[in-house]
């Protein structure tokens, strides 16, 4: 009898847990998740149209400028973010945060003309474009870089990758050293420096039997290859002044 009675109680304090949990969340549902309404899906629509859903819903459309944001399939204006997700749970009365879009982000291929191929990429990625293939060429009248392909001003899409032609000067002709030694310094440097040569190096020595100021080495050697803007090197000769 007393085995029975234990189930029985048993049985009883179970069936009453039951109960209340059942109850509990019957009263949860109606009291709180009844009261309860989904946040609406306001991407796409025009704040007229946002404003006026969320009113019929007791909520309240807040715009944040700073969320404003291109969006390629919504209309300038229009919501581009809300902060609180589609379909959630929210109160009546609940701020919704919303952002308007700027339209379709429209990018255009610079013009990076005179540019490094580094600044180039910079230029390219401030923009979100990528620096494609890199081409070399000569030119007399010299540019650093161009934008090849597509072409300066060109709309794309986010991410194209832009060619770009790097120019180089063409190569300086090659002259003939001519033989300077025995010749006054500075009738000669004025006539190198005249032909756009550079008399970067000059040395003096002391050397018997030789006037001041006559050419006794150079470099390039006579007969070698010189361009203009190469350096020239030459050693003059000086005597020594001596005091009796």
């Amino acid at each position: 009898m007393r085995l029975r009675g234990c189930i029985f109680n048993l049985a009883f304090v179970a069936l009453l847990a039951v109960t209340f949990g059942a109850s509990s969340y019957f009263w949860f549902k109606f009291w709180v998740r009844g009261k309860s309404i989904a946040t609406p899906n306001l991407i796409g629509r025009t704040l007229t149209e946002a404003r006026a859903m969320c009113s019929d819903l007791g909520l309240v459309v807040v715009v944040d400028n700073s969320k404003d944001r291109h969006g390629d399939n919504v209309s300038a204006g229009n919501v581009v973010w809300q902060n609180r997700a589609p379909d959630t749970l929210i109160k009546r009365g609940t701020r919704i945060h919303v952002g308007q879009s700027l339209g379709p982000l429209v990018l255009r291929v610079p013009d990076v003309t005179e540019k490094s191929a580094r600044t180039a990429m910079l230029r390219l990625s401030q923009l979100n474009l990528r620096l494609g293939t890199i081409s070399y060429f000569q030119s007399g009248s010299y540019r650093n870089g161009a934008a090849a392909e597509p072409a300066i001003g060109q709309i794309v899409g986010e991410q194209t990758a832009v060619a770009i032609a790097i120019a180089t000067p063409l190569p300086q002709p090659a002259f003939v050293m001519p033989d300077l030694i025995n010749r006054p310094f500075e009738e000669v440097k004025y006539r190198l420096e005249h032909y756009g040569f550079l008399v970067s190096n000059v040395k003096f020595e002391p050397y018997p039997g030789v006037d001041d100021g006559t050419i006794i080495r150079q470099f390039p050697m006579p007969g070698g290859k010189v361009r203009r803007g190469e350096p020239v090197s030459i050693v003059v000769a000086r005597q020594e002044v001596r005091f009796e």
